[in-house]
């Protein structure tokens, strides 16, 4: 039964997540349908070599799709991805081949997309639909909740947890067993020494409470 691919988002992250689908090679019962744009314009700026199917909002999944999220906005990615879901979608995840994990005890939900040179190393838990952008670490015991995106270059140290719907910019750290609560959001280069509460937005060395106008 063959499987038609659709990558749902036009921005450019969906560039870069079909450029390595493209290079990795579709396995022999999947092609590449097209996309659905989320930017309510139905050709965006972003170039994608692609059929656009249309908006994601007018999209009803046919019998054999199946779906890759290309959306980095926490709250547009929940928003989107189930609303496609209510509508019978099926979404994959996708593992670039040079992410190393260095045990078999790792868990990865619905959805997920791990960029190139991520590292995991044991005992980590991704809910459904985590996005970790490329050069991220995750050390032991990390769990990160669903909808969060991981920025590039972070470092999630152990037994860390993130909540869900959280947005680390890049080149954050957090330090071992400290809290980042849901839809929180952590600015770039940031150091999270505390916990960080739910819908809080934080930025410095260490991190503290900005306005979220700051990080926008």
């Amino acid at each position: 039964m063959m499987k038609n691919l659709i990558i749902l988002g036009d921005g450019f992250f969906a560039r870069e997540l079909l450029e390595w689908v493209t290079e990795v090679g579709l396995s022999s019962d999947t092609s590449l349908k097209g996309y659905l744009s989320t930017s309510g314009v139905a050709d965006s700026a972003v170039s994608l070599d692609l059929p656009c199917l249309g908006e994601a909002g007018n999209y009803f999944p046919q019998k054999h799709d199946v779906f890759l999220c290309a959306l980095l906005d926490p709250r547009e990615k929940l928003a989107s991805c189930e609303m496609i879901k209510k509508k019978g979608g099926i979404f994959q995840s996708f593992l670039h081949p040079t992410v190393r994990q260095t045990s078999r005890r790792n868990r990865i939900g619905e959805g997920c997309i791990l960029s190139p040179r991520t590292e995991l190393t044991s005992d980590v838990l991704f809910h459904d639909f985590v996005t970790v952008c490329s050069f991220t670490g995750f050390g032991h015991d990390v769990k990160i909740g669903s909808w969060s995106t991981i920025s590039t270059h972070c470092d999630i140290t152990g037994c860390a947890e993130i909540g869900s719907g959280v947005l680390l910019h890049p080149h954050v750290v957090v330090l071992p067993s400290r809290k980042v609560g849901d839809f929180a959001c952590v600015g770039a280069g940031s150091v999270v020494a505390r916990d960080v509460p739910p819908g809080t937005c934080v930025w410095g060395v260490p991190a503290k409470k900005v306005d979220p106008e700051l990080l926008t």
